[in-house]
Formats: structure tokens, sequence, C-alpha cells
């Protein structure tokens, strides 16, 4: 019998072997997210293999299904998130710099967590109930700070955004603004007895531009910002989920939730973060309703329309901005980001048009790839 299993395990590894690698993120067998990985950088898996000699049948079934397709690596397994180590892999990594594998362990697993452009007749928000909303900030000619647009913080060191937001012709980013709530109070509070923290203002180190950006016209709307220093995770500052399992990945939403701080239905800035629920609309919809509006837009699978109900819509100064929903993450109910703020007619809501986002999950692997462990 031990032979049997022996035997087992070698062609195991010869079958992982000989897998062409595609999809990192990925579901384990028990139905946990995880990330697909060469085998020697998933602790518990690679530690039953070199224990040959108690390989039990179970577990040998369970090293079977984990089996994933990763670029240019052999013997490849979807490992749980909290098994990930950064031994080396027996196969070389994707092209273009650090590993996938060891980014994807840099997206926090403690995260979407709520304590409680712009949303054009949208409600205010309670201090607190976005934790993750960063507000990039920029000088003009004249070295002034003005704010423009949005973006999501996804762990300690990155800011998630549109790519038009990192190559505005007339300003240059400076910084981002995280903790922010109500730009005229310093500190936000919720009553006089429950306070945040001061606002972090962070240097930008880097930007980082999808490299199809606007090929064609509009498309591949998304971006970075690695930030000079480690962020400093507080009450009032936490990092947004992102869509890193097939479930979520896969997963459609009626409606969703929208912020920011941009242009108001009275043409000026929110100084308070402002809310939105919009609804999902399919595409081929959504380019009719614009083309009505002397806006003709070919979308592809990688964007997604949500708005035209109820003139709520979002508006100049929520470019880059995060649209989420609360979704099951790791068995708890997470706020997970499915979208970026990308275009819009800039009606502010005054008509019932809707605007284009650009999907998060199909960027997934993008993503992950560009992120940098902090030095």
């Amino acid at each position: 019998m031990k032979n049997a299993f022996l035997a087992s395990a070698a062609l195991l590894l010869a079958v992982i072997g000989g897998i062409v690698a595609q999809n990192i993120p990925c579901t384990t067998p028990n139905n946990l997210p995880g990330m697909c990985v060469p085998v020697m950088r998933c602790r518990n898996i690679f530690a039953a293999i070199q224990m040959k000699d108690k390989l039990t049948a179970p577990m040998l079934n369970f090293i079977r299904r984990s089996v994933c397709q990763y670029p240019n690596v052999n013997y490849a397994v979807c490992c749980r998130l909290s098994e990930l180590g950064a031994g080396s892999g027996s196969g070389s990594a994707p092209s273009g710099g650090t590993s996938t594998v060891g980014a994807s362990s840099l997206l926090p697993s403690d995260c979407g967590t709520m304590e409680s452009d712009r949303i054009s007749f949208g409600n205010l928000t309670q201090a607190f109930e976005f934790p993750w909303m960063a507000l990039l900030r920029y000088r003009n000619f004249n070295g002034e700070l003005v704010d423009g647009c949005g973006g999501s913080l996804i762990n300690d060191r990155y800011v998630l955004t549109a790519a038009h937001c990192l190559i505005a012709k007339r300003l240059q980013l400076d910084h981002v603004r995280l903790g922010e709530h109500n730009k005229e109070t310093e500190p936000d509070c919720v009553d006089s007895d429950d306070c945040a923290g001061p606002v972090q203002d962070v240097p930008v180190e880097k930007i980082i531009i999808h490299p199809e950006y606007n090929k064609p016209k509009y498309r591949n709307d998304i971006g970075l910002i690695r930030l000079v220093r480690k962020v400093t995770f507080e009450y009032h500052i936490k990092p947004i989920c992102l869509p890193v399992n097939n479930q979520l990945q896969t997963m459609t939403h009626s409606k969703y939730i929208l912020t920011g701080w941009g242009t108001t239905e009275e043409n000026v800035q929110s100084q308070v973060l402002l809310k939105a629920s919009v609804p999902q609309l399919d595409n081929e919809s959504c380019e009719r309703i614009l083309l009505a509006n002397n806006l003709k837009i070919e979308l592809f699978e990688k964007q997604m329309c949500a708005g035209a109900q109820g003139l709520v819509d979002s508006c100049q100064g929520d470019s880059g901005g995060p649209l989420g929903t609360i979704a099951t993450l790791n068995n708890q109910a997470r706020f997970v980001q499915f979208g970026i703020v990308s275009i819009g007619i800039n009606s502010c809501g005054q008509k019932p048009v809707p605007s284009i986002y650009t999907k998060v999950a199909p960027y997934m692997s993008w993503i992950v790839t560009n992120l940098k462990p902090s030095r």
C-alpha cells in the first residue's frame, strides 16, 4: 500500500509539472480563497509531499484536486492564502518582475470591514464608514493643492485608481490623503467622545498605469499608486477587499455602492464623503442610452455600467473611486470592490445616464503582479 501511495505521489507531481499555467487567483478544494503558486511555496502541501511515508489517501486526493495552472512554473497548486510561503519555487516566475505569488500575499485578508468624481443626490456617509477611501491631491501650475480623483487603499503601500487620474495634463499628482471624511473638520467625529485620528497625507513614490490603457479608447482604465511609505492602519484607515477568488470574480449584483467627494448636483465639490446606491445595467442597454446622449462608446467585457436611475450618478471628482458592495469572503461579510469609476457624461445626475466602470476582477493578475513588498 505504501508503495502505491509513493507511486501516486510521483505521478501527481508529473501531472502537475505538465500543466501550462494561466490563472492566478483560485479556490482551494475546501472552497477557501487561494492563489495558484509553485508547490514549494505552499507550506502545508509541500510538507505533506516531503513526508512521503506518511502521505494518506485523503491528503493525496486533496493535493490532486489542488492542481492549478501558473505561467512557466512546474508543480503548481492552489494554496490557501494563510499557507503561502516565500520559499523558492521549482519553476520560473512570469516575465516582468516579482512573482505574482509573492505579490498576492501582500493583499491583506483583514479587509473591507465597515464601522457603522462625487455622488449626486447621494447620502452623507458617517465617519469611519468607508475607511479605505483615498483622496488624490494634485498641484496646479501655480503650485496650489487641489483635490481631484478618488481611489481605494488595497494594502499598506498601494492605492487602486483609474489610469486617467494618473496622467492629468494640467495637474501633477502630489500625495494621497487617507482617513478623510469631512474636509472642513479635523478631527472627524461621530460625537464628542468618538473621534478619528488625524488624516495621513502620504507622498507618491511611483505610479503604475496599465500598459494597454486607452487601447482602444477608454479601455483598461486602471492604475496603481505606490506610496512612499507604509500606511499605519487605524480605526479610520483600513484596506478594501478585492475579488481574490473565483466565486467573487464571477459574481454579479443588482446594485452597488458608490462613494466620493466630487461635484454635487449644485455644481460644487462636496466637503463630506457621499455615498449612493446605483443599479447595474447590462452593457448593451448602457450603450443605447449613452448613444442617445451623444456618447458613442463600444463597451467590452472588462467594463460595466451602473446608474441611470433616480438621478444618482458619478460625477467629476469621483473618477478612480471604488464601486463595491457587501460580499462573503473568508466566511465573513466584507465590503469588496468590483469596479473603478472611469467614464461619464458629466451630467452630475441631472440626466438618467449611467456611468462606465472598469471591472476589477479581470485585472486581478495584473494588480498582484505589480505589487511589491515594502523595503
